[in-house]
C-alpha cells in the first residue's frame, strides 16, 4: 500500500493542528489524536477498495513492429466497478534494442467502461523481444491510499523490417504515380519481351516492330506491342558478413538491405513476378524459393526478421555455387553486398561469372561516407595527410571495380543510405523495360 498526494496534504493539515495546540498547551494530545485518526482512515481507505479483480486488463496491440519506427504498446483497461479509478501503468521494455519514451500511462476509467492506454517504443534492431509484466497502480475510494499490484501479461514482439515503407511503396506503384525521386510506373507498354497487342505505327516507333502481316491486311503500317516479360525470377542475396556490420546514419548496413529486400520482393510481386531470397555469410544459411502471394510475403518476412551480421568475410564462391545447382532458369539478380578493401572485392570478382553468365546481375552497395568525409576533409598535421591519402586510395580502387563491374555487363549501384530503396525499385523497372532476354 502507497499513500497519495491527499494523504500528504492531510498530514500537512495536522501541523496548523499542532501550532494551535501548542498555543493551548495540549499539542501532543492532538498530534497524537489526529495522526491516529489519519491512519485509521488510511486503512478504512484500503479495505473499502476494491482489489485487483475489479479491473480487466490486457494487450491490445499487434505482434509486428516495424525496426527504426515509432510503434503504439497498447493495453485495454476494463473497469467493472460502479466508481471511477485512477489508474497508472508501467510496462516492462526489454533492456536493450528500445528507444522509449515516458513509459507511465495513466488516466481516469468510468464505471464499466473500456478505455485504452499507450506508450511509445522505437526498436533499432530486428529480432524477436519479450515483454514483461504490467506494473499497475490505482487510488482507493477516498484517495488516501493507492493500491499497486503486479500483472502476468508477458508477450513476444516480433521486429521486422520496415513494413510503413512496404505500403507506402505499393501505393505508390497501384495508383501508377512516381516512385519519390523514381522515373517510370512499372507498366510500359512498347518495351518488354512478352507480345501484348496490336497499334497503328506512330512517328518513333521502331521499324523492327512493324507487322507486316497486319500492315497488308489493315492497308496501313501496324506494330506489334510488348510489354515486360511476366513470372520472371528475380533472386535476392543478402551478404551478412562483416562489411554489411557497419553503420551509416545511424542505420546498419545490414538492417538497410533488409528493408530494401522487403520492399524490392513486393513490388517484384505485383508487377507478375517471382521473388527469391538467399542469405549467405561463409555459408549460404537460407534459399527461400521463387514465389509470390500472401503465403510468400509471409515466409519472405519470417526469414528476413532476425537474420544478423557476422565479423566473418563472406564466402561469394559457396553462395554463388549454390546458386547456380538450385535455379536452372535466366534470373535477374540482385546482390545486397559490400567490400572495404580491393581483397575483398577481388573474391567477389573472380567468383562471379559463376551467375553472372546466364542471369543478370545488379549489385547494390551503399555510400562509404566516412571515407567520403576523410577524403575531402582540410589537412592540418601529418596525420590527417595519411588518413586523407589513404581515403583517396580506396575510393579510386572502389571506383575502379565499379567501372570493371559495368563494362562486364553488370550493373553496379552505389546508393546514399536513405535511397537504396528507390533506387533498388527503380532499377528493376529500368531492366523490366528492356529487351534483355
Amino acid at each position: 500500500m502507497n499513500i497519495t498526494r491527499r494523504f500528504i496534504y492531510l498530514l500537512c493539515f495536522g501541523i496548523l493542528l499542532l501550532v494551535i495546540g501548542a498555543m493551548l498547551n495540549i499539542s501532543f494530545s492532538i498530534f497524537i489524536v489526529y495522526n491516529l485518526l489519519c491512519a485509521l482512515l488510511l486503512l478504512i481507505d484500503y479495505f473499502i477498495s476494491p482489489g485487483q479483480e475489479i479491473l480487466h486488463i490486457e494487450r491490445r496491440d499487434r505482434e509486428e513492429l516495424s525496426i527504426y519506427e515509432r510503434e503504439a504498446i497498447e493495453f485495454e483497461v476494463y473497469n467493472k466497478g460502479d466508481s471511477i479509478f485512477n489508474i497508472e501503468l508501467i510496462d516492462e521494455v526489454p533492456e536493450f534494442n528500445f528507444e522509449t519514451g515516458n513509459k507511465l500511462m495513466k488516466g481516469f476509467v468510468n464505471p464499466h467502461e473500456k478505455k485504452l492506454f499507450q506508450y511509445f517504443v522505437t526498436p533499432t534492431k530486428r529480432g524477436a523481444y519479450k515483454f514483461g509484466n504490467v506494473h499497475v497502480r490505482y487510488e482507493g475510494k477516498l484517495k488516501l491510499c493507492a493500491k499497486q499490484f503486479k500483472l502476468d501479461l508477458d508477450k513476444e514482439y516480433k521486429v521486422y523490417p520496415n513494413l510503413k515503407n512496404l505500403r507506402k511503396y505499393r501505393m505508390s506503384i497501384t495508383n501508377n504515380r512516381q516512385l519519390k525521386q523514381g522515373e517510370k510506373s512499372l507498366r510500359m507498354l512498347g518495351r518488354g519481351t512478352s507480345f501484348e497487342s496490336l497499334r497503328e505505327y506512330v512517328a518513333g516507333d521502331e521499324y523492327r516492330k512493324i507487322n507486316w502481316q497486319a500492315t497488308a491486311r489493315e492497308n496501313k503500317p501496324i506494330v506489334n506491342q510488348y510489354e515486360p516479360e511476366k513470372n520472371q525470377h528475380v533472386h535476392i542475396f543478402i551478404d551478412t558478413g562483416r562489411p554489411m556490420s557497419y553503420s551509416v546514419r545511424g542505420y546498419r548496413k545490414l538492417d538497410l538491405a533488409v528493408n530494401t529486400a522487403l520492399v524490392l520482393s513486393d513490388i517484384v510481386n505485383q508487377n507478375g513476378d517471382q521473388s527469391a531470397l538467399l542469405i549467405f555469410n561463409t555459408e549460404v544459411s537460407n534459399m527461400l524459393p521463387p514465389g509470390k502471394g500472401a503465403g510468400h510475403r509471409n515466409q519472405m518476412l519470417e526469414e528476413l526478421y532476425h537474420i544478423d551480421y557476422t565479423n566473418q568475410t563472406s564466402n561469394y564462391e559457396e553462395a554463388f555455387y549454390y546458386f547456380k545447382r538450385k535455379e536452372r532458369h535466366r534470373s535477374i539478380v540482385f546482390l545486397f553486398t559490400d567490400f572495404e578493401t580491393v581483397e575483398e572485392a577481388e573474391n567477389m570478382l573472380r567468383t562471379l561469372p559463376v551467375i553472372s553468365k546466364n542471369n543478370l546481375v545488379v549489385i547494390m552497395l551503399i555510400r562509404n561516407e566516412s571515407l567520403e568525409s576523410l577524403a575531402a576533409q582540410k589537412i592540418k598535421n601529418q596525420q590527417e595527410l595519411f588518413d586523407k591519402g589513404v581515403a583517396l586510395e580506396l575510393l579510386n580502387e572502389r571506383k575502379k571495380i565499379k567501372n570493371l563491374l559495368n563494362r562486364r555487363g553488370i550493373y553496379c549501384l552505389e546508393c546514399e543510405a536513405e535511397k537504396i530503396e528507390v533506387e533498388a525499385i527503380n532499377q528493376y523497372i529500368r531492366i523490366k523495360n528492356k529487351t534483355f532476354m
